[in-house]
């Protein structure tokens, strides 16, 4: 069987920045996990519904109270935490291993409004047959809580993944943050921002040794007002409510006023057409509101020393624009720190052919390899 790996993408061509080297294209290895179709056959001890941390729901009025529910993603737990709170859950694919394995902490998408956890391991397959197990976050989505609330659920979630290393035979020196999207977001996150951003008893964090971000926002600001983006990170900082939808009133030479809503299409031979809900739409953002998405915006924190980070993005994507992608490279370029991206043409927004998320996995794989994380 071959492995559907859901967010990650193949480029024709593949750059990489290693310490001391110029740009590198990084051959084939002699590993085991270069053949993409032994991949399904590691096994893990799959151990689900972990509470790791019980946290505040926070009022949020930007939410909208139901985002919808993405297929694929466990099914959501009752909240048996005492009133005005939430517990929070982890799920570990544990690789049986003689030795603690190194750990890959996955974070799901969903604009930071919804998902959760997946619902099944096939999208790690490539991991476990590499020897890595795997531990995926739930996080407090805007609904339950504004930025930066799921930043700091996910350090939260690192400090859990340090304490319980040893019960799970993790390395808890050799961990790398993944996700796409909004996880990719999040996966820069924690490991680039400061230790502010840890909450009270989740100061103790393991040592990051890799990320791995598919499309995620590096920019958050920008995100803000990019047309594909905008309403879930507006949702995300709860820090402004949005504009009430009143469709732009218009003549139509000899019918009567109609509404003129984006994208309705309307007739070509002029009839009037029927009004449409507007998408939502939120005012210009406001001081507070770009001061939190600038604290919350992986590009903030770009130094030398940050963990070898690895993008993967489409160039023809239309939720998080490309430059979001772009930036983060040269920002790591110009600190120093080794990167690799695997650019995707024609890419969009993930949901990318099977040849190519196999081939982006390997060449994660590879990427790993090359700074010492597995064999």
């Amino acid at each position: 069987m071959r492995m559907a790996f859901l967010t990650v993408a193949l480029c024709l061509t593949f750059e990489m920045t290693l310490p001391a080297q110029g740009p590198a294209e990084l051959p084939p290895s002699n590993s085991a996990w270069e053949r993409v179709e032994t991949w399904d056959q590691v096994k893990p001890i799959e151990t689900d519904n972990i509470v790791y941390a019980n946290v505040p729901l926070i009022n949020n009025a930007s939410a909208a109270a139901d985002p919808g529910t993405p297929a694929g993603i466990r099914d959501p737990l009752p909240n048996t935490a005492p009133a005005g709170t939430k517990n929070l859950h982890v799920d570990v694919y544990q690789v049986p291993s003689p030795k603690p394995t190194p750990v890959v902490v996955q974070l799901h998408g969903g604009g930071w409004i919804r998902g959760d956890r997946p619902s099944s391991y096939s999208s790690f397959q490539g991991f476990f047959a590499a020897g890595m197990s795997v531990v995926t976050v739930e996080y407090r989505n805007a609904k339950d809580a504004p930025a930066p609330a799921a930043v700091e659920d996910v350090r939260c979630a690192l400090a859990w993944v340090k304490e319980n290393a040893a019960k799970y035979n993790l390395d808890a020196n050799k961990v790398v943050t993944y996700g796409g999207s909004a996880g990719g977001h999040l996966a820069l996150m924690a490991a680039y921002a400061p230790a502010s951003f840890n909450p009270t008893g989740c100061t103790d964090q393991p040592k990051i040794v890799g990320v791995l971000d598919f499309y995620g926002a590096s920019n958050v600001m920008e995100a803000l007002t990019y047309k594909g983006s905008s309403d879930f990170t507006h949702q995300w900082m709860g820090t402004q409510l949005p504009l009430e939808a009143k469709p732009e009133a218009a003549a139509t030479g000899n019918g009567p006023v109609v509404a003129r809503a984006e994208n309705t299409g309307g007739n070509s031979d002029g009839m009037p057409v029927q009004p449409r809900t507007l998408t939502r739409r939120w005012p210009e953002p406001d001081a507070a509101t770009l001061e939190l998405a600038k604290s919350v915006s992986p590009i903030t924190y770009i130094r030398p020393g940050l963990p070898p980070t690895f993008i993967v993005n489409g160039d023809s994507d239309t939720t998080y624009h490309p430059t979001q992608s772009s930036q983060l490279k040269q920002a790591l370029d110009a600190a120093g720190v080794p990167n690799g991206q695997d650019l995707v043409i024609g890419g969009k927004h993930g949901n990318f052919s099977r040849e190519e998320t196999e081939k982006a996995m390997l060449l994660c794989l590879r990427f790993l390899k090359a700074h010492g994380v597995i064999q």
